[in-house]
């Protein structure tokens, strides 16, 4: 049984129901990781923060670890405290009336009865404008934004390992550069706050004002962008739900999650086992890693009424596609807020949306689900 099968890209749900009901751990031949696949297992893996190590998320990366998501407590405490007044209630609503302008702006220039990729046309564009402005960046670098973080998690289709490596260097070495002019000219910026930021008494070392301001990157567009696209995939198919959100446009809110437990945007993460434990039967020991599969644990029939069916009137809706505990995601609340104000936009200037000839193409990766192109028309 191996989890790199490419027809898990494609469609992995019915892989992960086989798993769930007749083997909800197992070892993968390729990677030697244990993968676990139902609810209650990947939310006690995931909470548990003392016997399962994120170090693991390090294994078989080309980039150097990146802070927080590499990191345990209490330094990964810490570290999250730098950003954490980034992402506060407060933050993000002085923040929402430039989202809306970008959405608008963006949604305003999808020509009607046109066919549209729509992640080159709204779900790439609005995070890395937004993400570009959070970190005091000229947005003309937008391109190059896409470009490193494609090569950093290894989602372009087709690149070169020696490609991609050089990407990532120049991506380093353009954060590398920031340092000396936030240092010395520090703004209202991400990056300034890193770059000026001490934790008990000391700055950060290069290396990881480096790896944080990559971090933030990555995860300031991928989400969004992959949340977005799977959203917008599921309503090609479904015009009855688009009707609903149409009628009742506050019910986006629920779209929105109901989109993240139902193809969500990241599948699985990965932990060390630290502390000896037992999960039906089969025994994990100190030093193996376990690959716990969010995107299968969000559809156990143990955990949601018709988990396989998508629906606007769920009300339960736990999901973990965001990760749980000390490392839920810092970039939950900027995601949503982002993807709430593209579907406004779009629900305020068109009342249908159809697939559109041309090759949609899902992202090439088993981690990160989403497309880098999906074409649509809107009317």
């Amino acid at each position: 049984m191996k989890f790199s099968i490419p027809e898990l890209i494609e469609d992995p749900y019915p892989y992960y129901e086989n798993w769930r009901e007749n083997k909800p751990i197992w070892k993968d031949e390729v990677t030697g990781f244990w993968v676990l696949t139902r609810h209650d297992d990947v939310r006690s893996i995931l909470k548990n923060s003392k016997d399962y190590s994120s170090k693991a998320m390090g294994q078989n990366s080309e980039s150097s670890p990146l802070p927080l998501l590499t990191d345990d407590a209490p330094r990964h405490t810490q570290l999250r405290g730098l950003v954490n007044k980034a992402f506060t209630v407060r933050m993000l609503r002085e923040i929402e009336e430039q989202v809306e302008e970008t959405a608008t702006d963006l949604v305003d220039a999808i020509k009607p009865g046109e066919p549209t990729d729509i992640v080159t046309a709204l779900t790439t564009p609005l995070p890395v404008a937004v993400i570009s402005k959070m970190m005091g960046i000229p947005l003309d670098r937008g391109e190059d934004f896409k470009r490193w973080s494609d090569a950093l998690t290894g989602t372009l289709a087709g690149a070169a390992m020696e490609t991609r490596q050089q990407d990532i260097m120049e991506m380093g070495a353009f954060f590398a550069g920031l340092i000396p002019d936030r240092q010395a000219n520090p703004g209202n910026d991400l990056v300034s706050a890193v770059v000026n930021a001490e934790i008990e008494g000391e700055r950060l070392a290069d290396a990881d004002i480096v790896g944080f301001c990559i971090l933030l990157l990555i995860a300031g567009n991928e989400t969004t962008t992959n949340l977005l696209g799977n959203f917008l995939n599921i309503l090609a198919d479904r015009p009855d739900v688009l009707e609903q959100l149409m009628a009742d446009p506050d019910l986006i809110d629920r779209g929105i999650e109901e989109s993240l437990r139902f193809d969500g945007p990241v599948q699985f993460l990965m932990r060390m086992v630290t502390e000896p434990a037992e999960y039906h039967g089969v025994m994990v020991k100190p030093g193996d890693i376990v690959q716990v599969v969010m995107g299968s644990a969000n559809r156990d029939v143990r955990a949601y009424e018709n988990p396989n069916e998508f629906s606007l009137s769920r009300t339960k809706n736990h999901h973990h596609t965001f990760g749980f505990g000390i490392h839920f995601c810092i970039g939950a609340p900027l995601a949503r807020l982002e993807a709430k104000m593209a579907m406004r936009c779009l629900l305020r200037r068109f009342k249908k949306v159809r697939r559109a000839e041309g090759v949609d193409e899902r992202v090439p990766s088993h981690l990160l689900r989403g497309f880098h192109h999906l074409n649509l028309t809107f009317t």
